[in-house]
């Protein structure tokens, strides 16, 4: 008998997480497994932006350093997202329901997308690189650098990553911080938002979760890529240099050739002049002058 009772405790429990009496009524991030489904939705459609991004590039990045980037961008997203959960869970925690922790989360990513964001990029942009190029240490001297074209220096990533992951958890706390601070001010409206959402915790989930941040979270995601990739005006020069190749010194012509001088005969690009591109009849030009 035990079998079949297990059976139909089974059935009870999918028929209950179907049907529309046993939909989510208390929104909690964690708790239900609608609030996992559509927390992993959101990972899809972060990395799905992260794709659109790199195919409208111009000039586009190598697929592999586009790869590197991407997932940079994909493991440091996942920390801020853990950070601004455990915000809200904290603040939640300090006074209210339970139900109000959805309320919490749009405060924290919210403070986070716009005073998180800054803080990284300062922290990278304005600290730790000028910092790197004082000590000359090279994998953090410009983020997106790899040792590419010809090598990608998976050691150099992971110092990258690594360091822009600890920006963004500092960075967090920071705005734990302020959300913190600012509770009682903020909890009479978290309250009156989830008291308009009662009994419609999956509504509360999608609009804190998808809702809310959606716009917020492409502007994040598209400013973050653009800093991490490597700077478009090098990676362009890099890309037309490896087109063209060395230049050989037979492709040159002699600047200054003085009999009698010491001095080296310098040399320079090969630059035609009224359609003459040879070496020897510019030379007998300027024998006849």
């Amino acid at each position: 008998l035990r079998p079949i009772r297990r059976g139909r405790r089974v059935g009870r429990s999918a028929c209950f997480f179907l049907s529309p009496a046993g939909a989510m009524t208390v929104c909690n991030l964690f708790s239900n497994v609608w609030a996992i489904i559509v927390q992993g939705c959101l990972g899809v459609a972060v990395f799905s932006l992260l794709i659109v991004k790199w195919r409208c590039e111009q000039p586009r990045r190598e697929f592999r350093v586009w790869a590197f980037d991407a997932l940079k961008q994909c493991i440091s997203a996942g920390f801020q997202h853990g950070c601004n959960v455990a915000i809200a869970a904290i603040a939640r925690s300090e006074g209210g329901e339970g139900n109000e922790e959805c309320g919490w989360y749009i405060i924290s990513f919210t403070i986070d997308a716009v005073l998180g964001t800054a803080l990284s990029i300062f922290a990278l942009k304005y600290m730790l690189e000028p910092l790197a190029k004082k000590l000359d240490y090279h994998p953090l001297i410009e983020s997106g650098d790899y040792g590419q074209p010809h090598n990608i220096n998976i050691k150099w990533w992971g110092i990258q990553l690594t360091s822009w992951v600890l920006i963004n958890i500092l960075a967090r706390v920071v705005c734990g911080g302020i959300v913190y601070g600012l509770h009682d001010p903020i909890h009479p409206f978290i309250r009156w938002l989830t008291h308009k959402f009662k009994g419609h915790g999956i509504l509360y989930l999608l609009l804190s979760m998808v809702g809310t941040p959606t716009f917020l979270n492409i502007a994040q995601l598209m400013i973050q890529d653009t800093v991490l990739m490597k700077n478009k005006r090098r990676f362009s020069r890099s890309q037309t240099d490896e087109a063209d190749g060395p230049i050989s010194r037979n492709d040159k012509y002699p600047l200054m050739n003085v009999e009698g001088s010491e001095t080296q005969t310098e040399y320079a690009p090969m630059i035609g002049v009224n359609g003459i591109n040879d070496a020897k009849e510019m030379e007998d030009m300027a024998a006849m002058n």
